[in-house]
């Protein structure tokens, strides 16, 4: 029944920006750009393609997302996203861009019922060193829901813009190159029916996933891949769904529960939904079985580092059945490295990076991708080649929006000795910096915000080096040290 509502509020509600931002359904700052070209093709209706395709609707006469899965006009899972039918977060940082680019986004989606959880005040963050965190008003809020909810708010905003077509069912085969051999000159898809199309366009946004069209585009002209950074991580995740119980907890909306590597692998997340429910997945790094049964899940629960999950759990209702996914490598592919791209080819999002997706990450690392292309493009509209230039400026600075998740994410798996990956000379100290850095969270809430703003890519990881913080986490270490 929360279903239906939802999806009969989403399609009855009128989907226009904010009335300040000018031309209704217009997105990004409303007013009108200089076009760049008659058309642009975006690769994948995923968080990334959609977030592109509403920067690029500024730029170009128009924007045609290809989309091989088709789409459904409610809540639902689809096969292009197998990962969605587990927990999903969507960071502050990730929720300010999507607003950016969609004025109102951030009001739709809790208008369909997705749950503002402030941080830290009501999350339950839990690490084996320093025990909870402690519950402080930061300012700083999300919102949970579902994935296939989220898409569903933002392919709605994405259809109101006039010039963006999406085209579902339609599996791309290859990026034409050009004639000219140095670049693209359309997309050859099959559609719905089964006919091969070539769309010719001006630009080619891969936000296909694995970004195979691009890399295979790279083969055809005879140029090198670009290199990749892999981090093996092995990990396995059970996931249960069930009905918030009457009685839960005032004290915390949500729980971060962390692992204790290299002793205990496990760690957890439960998040609120916004139909009334609980998600929770069970992470565990190179795991030999499922987790099948509610019994064996409860089970799991107790073997975590505190007994918080378990307890919020243990008079639920059984759920359904038990979700699983197994995600085995993160991974990095440099495009932005080599020395050139194929003219008018863009990879973004995960065809860019792929990050473990237990740390909750993807959706707003492809959101702030999006809000630096916009940046680019905004900059560049006036130069006499602006694709090339637009491509030369966002790969010179992706690497800034993709180092802080990367690092966050990938310091925390490379702790456990079986992750696969080289890392860096100076890990040790590193992770007994991360270790002083929680220790003075605790008594210091200036310490403390810093690091939720990091997590939530609020704040670059550098923020966390500035004299202020390490004067404040040598100051809490001496105390600690003195006590």
């Amino acid at each position: 029944m929360v279903a239906e509502f939802t999806t009969d509020l989403i399609e009855n509600r009128p989907w226009l920006d904010d009335q300040t931002t000018g031309v209704p359904g217009m997105p990004g700052n409303g007013r009108a750009a200089r076009k760049l070209g008659r058309r642009a093709v975006v690769i994948g209706a995923g968080i990334g393609g959609l977030s592109a395709a509403g920067v690029l609707a500024q730029h170009f006469e128009r924007v045609e997302v290809l989309e091989r899965d088709r789409l459904d006009t409610s809540v639902a899972s689809r096969s292009g996203t197998p990962q969605d039918r587990h927990p999903h977060g969507l960071l502050a940082g990730g929720l300010r861009a999507l607003d950016q680019i969609f004025p109102g986004f951030k009001r739709d989606l809790s208008a369909v019922g997705a749950v503002p959880v402030s941080f830290a005040r009501e999350v339950q963050f839990e690490r084996p060193d320093v025990g909870a965190l402690p519950k402080r008003d930061f300012g700083i809020s999300v919102l949970c829901a579902t994935r296939p909810l989220i898409e569903l708010v933002l392919r709605r905003r994405a259809e109101a813009v006039a010039n963006i077509t999406l085209r579902p069912a339609s599996r791309v085969t290859g990026i034409v190159p050009s004639g000219g051999g140095a670049g693209a000159s359309g997309v050859q898809f099959v559609n719905g029916s089964g006919r091969s199309e070539t769309l010719y366009t001006d630009l080619v946004v891969d936000a296909s996933g694995r970004g195979a069209p691009t890399l295979t585009l790279l083969d055809a002209l005879g140029w090198d891949r670009p290199q990749m950074t892999e981090i093996g991580v092995d990990i396995s995740y059970a996931t249960a769904v069930v009905e918030i119980p009457r009685d839960a907890t005032a004290e915390w909306k949500a729980v971060l529960t962390m692992p204790d590597p290299p002793h205990l692998a496990l760690h957890a997340v439960l998040v609120p939904t916004e139909d009334g429910r609980w998600i929770i997945a069970i992470a565990d790094h190179s795991a030999t079985s499922w987790i099948e049964t509610w019994d064996a899940f409860l089970e799991a629960s107790r073997s975590l580092i505190t007994p918080t999950v378990y307890n919020a759990l243990r008079y639920a209702e059984p759920p359904e059945g038990i979700r699983h996914y197994r995600f085995p490598v993160s991974t990095w592919k440099h495009f932005e490295r080599l020395p050139r791209l194929p003219y008018s080819v863009l990879p973004v999002a995960d065809a860019f990076c792929r990050f473990n997706p237990i740390h909750g990450q993807g959706m707003s690392s492809a959101a702030q991708q999006a809000c630096l292309l916009q940046d680019v493009l905004d900059r560049t509209a006036v130069d006499p080649d602006p694709i090339a230039v637009v491509q030369a400026g966002f790969m010179a600075e992706v690497a800034s929006v993709l180092e802080t998740p990367w690092i966050m994410s990938t310091s925390a798996d490379l702790a456990f000795p079986q992750t696969r990956g080289q890392r860096p000379d100076n890990f040790a100290e590193a992770r007994e910096f991360e270790a002083a850095l929680f220790h003075a969270a605790v008594a210091d809430p200036v310490v403390h915000r810093a690091i939720i703003e990091v997590a939530q890519l609020l704040q670059s990881h550098h923020r966390l080096q500035e004299p202020d913080i390490m004067r404040r986490i040598e100051a809490a270490s001496a105390l600690q040290a003195a006590a």
